[in-house]
């Protein structure tokens, strides 16, 4: 499978609208012509100077011709969602003044402007850092209905002629939340399934509940959130066949089917895993820097899940075909 040529034709099939908010930045500029002039979207750049943008765009001889550059102004936002946010912000301590300046800078613009409905997704992080784009995602747009926890996911590339893996996985929750209970494994494997389901309609999805113990091989009460967490998503999946589920396993026994069938008898997930979820940041930053350093594989993200509305965070190393891809995938449905 090609990866990228797959998200992009699913991507065009949507023929989606999607915001930039930092339009002074070259790869941002680069990243919107690639996404006109390929059909795959619609792009929004949102600046309080339309002059400037155009020419930095034609010194570096990119063509806008296509992009919708527009003027930030809050008289074009859904009044009803500013009164909405000025509301909670004011709760918080800030003036209804400060509130309405902060919506006129591009990200929290660019927040906006995706809840009331004028585009279908938004792309920050190449000049934001992780902790702004995420604040300004949960403060504007807030978490998915019965979710109450902002995660990520890597979609993670195998090199050609992996000897084990042949298609795309996903490894969660790789960059957001240090340490969580539970239910917020729950949360993170339940929409990491959503996006499973959007990037590779048809496929069965099989999620390994990891840790360092295998059904038991191990007895430490560190142990006992990946169990609850396990039988919290085979509940929320039950009659879906679409989905398996199970835990507690070890790395080898969710990817080695040989040690998956000796470790795990019968299990439905063992061997066979393409979604990953990983019991702390800890294991799963560790986890995913050592496939893509020492496998050779791709990893693409993290990208931001369980939010309302479609929003995305990118590495401020994100290179233009990064922002291309990531946009992309924002707008599969």
């Amino acid at each position: 499978m090609n990866i990228r040529e797959h998200i992009v034709e699913l991507a065009k099939k949507v023929k989606g609208r999607i915001i930039l908010p930092e339009s002074f930045d070259l790869r941002v500029l680069n990243a919107a012509q690639m996404l006109t002039e390929n059909g795959v979207a619609y792009v929004v750049l949102p600046t309080d100077n339309i002059k400037e943008v155009k020419k930095i765009a034609d010194g570096a001889g990119i063509d806008l011709s296509g992009v919708e550059i527009i003027e930030i102004d809050n008289s074009i936002l859904d009044k009803s969602k500013i009164e909405e946010f000025v509301d909670a912000r004011t709760k918080k301590g800030m003036t209804e003044q400060e509130v309405l300046s902060l919506l006129k800078k591009p990200l929290y613009f660019s927040m906006m402007y995706l809840k009331s409905g004028k585009c279908d997704a938004c792309v920050g992080g190449a000049v934001y850092d992780t902790a702004d784009v995420l604040r300004a995602s949960i403060h504007v747009v807030g978490a998915a209905k019965g979710i109450k926890l902002v995660s990520s996911y890597f979609i993670m590339i195998p090199p050609e002629n992996h000897s084990i893996i042949k298609e795309p996985i996903i490894f969660t929750d790789c960059a957001v939340n240090p340490d969580p209970q539970a239910l917020g494994l729950k949360d993170i494997a339940t929409v990491t399934v959503d996006n499973f389901r959007k990037l590779f309609p048809g496929r069965q999805a099989n999620i390994a509940m990891l840790s360092f113990s295998t059904k038991g091989s191990a007895d430490n009460k560190i142990l006992s959130k990946v169990i609850e967490a396990t039988d919290l998503v085979k509940a929320n999946f039950i009659g879906q066949n679409d989905v398996n589920v199970d835990g507690e396993l070890q790395f080898d026994a969710a990817i080695v089917a040989s040690i998956g069938k000796r470790k795990a008898p019968g299990s439905s997930v063992a061997g066979n895993a393409n979604i990953f979820v990983f019991p702390d940041l800890n294991a799963g930053n560790i986890g995913y820097k050592i496939a893509e350093r020492l496998g050779e594989f791709q990893a693409l993200g993290p990208i931001l899940q369980g939010l309302a509305l479609p929003v995305s965070d990118l590495s401020r190393g994100a290179s233009v075909d990064d922002i291309y891809l990531i946009s992309a995938i924002m707008l599969l449905r």
